[in-house]
């Protein structure tokens, strides 16, 4: 029997990239993209593009009716916070739970894995866009369907996880 969610499941992912400090000249990483999904809707964000984070989308991330799920997690909601003053609530690393629930079954982190083991969904993760210019105003179509499966596949795994459906017959 499955249970009825209490809150709303959102997918979420982001992408980094590297940028060099002038003061400094020191390289760090910064949040460019954040990828969020509830159902089959993605949207993507180009937080890198914006000159200030709208406060619709603070009120979105703070809000007590979604629950964020995705792998690490809450290493994405720290750099959206030191990079862009973002707070996050409620996050849910899909990887920590999964391994918890089914610890025999779950051997890596890798969302591309957790995909393919709990929810059957194969990932083609192309280490050409994966390290593509996310800071790009005008992404391309490829990097668009990178991001949207990114975060879809956060969603999938994470309804799957919070619920009571035992998955261990697949």
């Amino acid at each position: 029997m499955k249970r009825e969610y209490s809150h709303i499941v959102v997918g979420l992912d982001t992408e980094w990239m590297h940028v060099v400090k002038a003061s400094t000249k020191k390289a760090t990483m910064k949040v460019a993209i954040l990828q969020l999904c509830i159902e089959d809707k993605c949207l993507i964000i180009q937080l890198f593009c914006m000159n200030n984070i709208p406060p619709s989308l603070q009120n979105f991330m703070i809000d007590s009716t979604f629950q964020f799920v995705g792998v690490g997690v809450m290493n994405d909601f720290g750099m959206l916070k030191n990079n862009y003053g973002l707070k996050c609530n409620k996050g849910i690393d899909v990887f920590e739970l999964a391994k918890k629930r089914w610890p025999d079954r779950i051997s890596s982190a890798s969302l591309k894995y957790l995909a393919k083991e709990l929810v059957d969904l194969d990932m083609e993760k192309s280490k050409a866009v994966c390290t593509s210019d996310w800071k790009a105003k005008k992404l391309t179509e490829t990097q668009v369907q990178y991001a949207c499966i990114d975060a879809y596949a956060s969603f999938k795994i994470g309804r799957m996880v919070l619920s009571d459906e035992d998955t261990s017959s697949n």
